[in-house]
């Protein structure tokens, strides 16, 4: 297994620009707090490397943080060999960020009746990160249609400081979105954790429109 790195080690790396947090616990806990600047990829046994390629760009070194270390081996099988190369993993909780007065971030995550609330009142901008075949079967009014696998190349044409909300379809892609626009310096970045998916169950109005791309 690579290097087992204490918080302090990988904040410095951090700190020096050497490597980025990549964290894999679920959206729920990265948003209760997060080192800042770290990325979420909710752990799967398999396409890590592929989802991190939607993040970063290749050759960037990452630090895992993880919930298990089953999870953090999981993760190191995969990406060995691969294109963003493991300075190692860290050995620790949330915990020890606090208890060292390290820089921790949370990322406020919206229900759905705030959500709702919030389109009707025109106070929200709604990033939605899907892929265009989602969009067009209906999509939360007014929303932006930036996919996750652009979205990294695109930053330049959303509003820094307009308190961006993001949306997917389960709250895990847009999860990974969110971080993204956190650690590059969106201002008010937050999470739907139900969805595009959730939404629609709930009854809500979707509207339907063209791929705007």
């Amino acid at each position: 297994m690579e290097e087992k790195l204490s918080v302090t080690q990988a904040w410095h790396l951090v700190q020096v620009d050497k490597a980025k947090i990549v964290d894999l616990r679920g959206p729920s806990d990265f948003a209760r707090g997060h080192a800042r600047g770290a990325l979420n990829l909710p752990y799967s046994a398999k396409g890590l490397e592929e989802r991190l390629g939607l993040l970063l760009k290749s050759a960037v070194d990452v630090i895992l943080f993880a919930e298990t270390t089953e999870q953090a081996e999981g993760a190191l099988v995969q990406l060995r060999g691969g294109s963003f190369p493991v300075a190692g993993v860290i050995e620790a909780s949330m915990q020890d960020w606090h208890d060292n007065a390290l820089p921790v971030d949370v990322l406020v995550e919206v229900s759905l009746a705030q959500l709702s609330a919030a389109i009707v009142e025109g106070k929200i901008v709604v990033l939605d990160v899907r892929e265009p075949i989602e969009w067009e079967t209906g999509h939360v009014p007014d929303a932006i249609l930036i996919s996750l696998g652009t979205l990294k190349d695109r930053l330049h044409e959303l509003p820094l400081e307009a308190g961006i909300t993001v949306i997917c379809e389960a709250g895990v892609r847009s999860s990974a979105a969110a971080s993204l626009l956190q650690a590059e310096g969106f201002i008010g970045v937050a999470n739907v954790p139900e969805g595009t998916g959730g939404y629609r169950n709930a009854g809500l109005p979707l509207q339907i429109s063209e791929n705007p791309n």
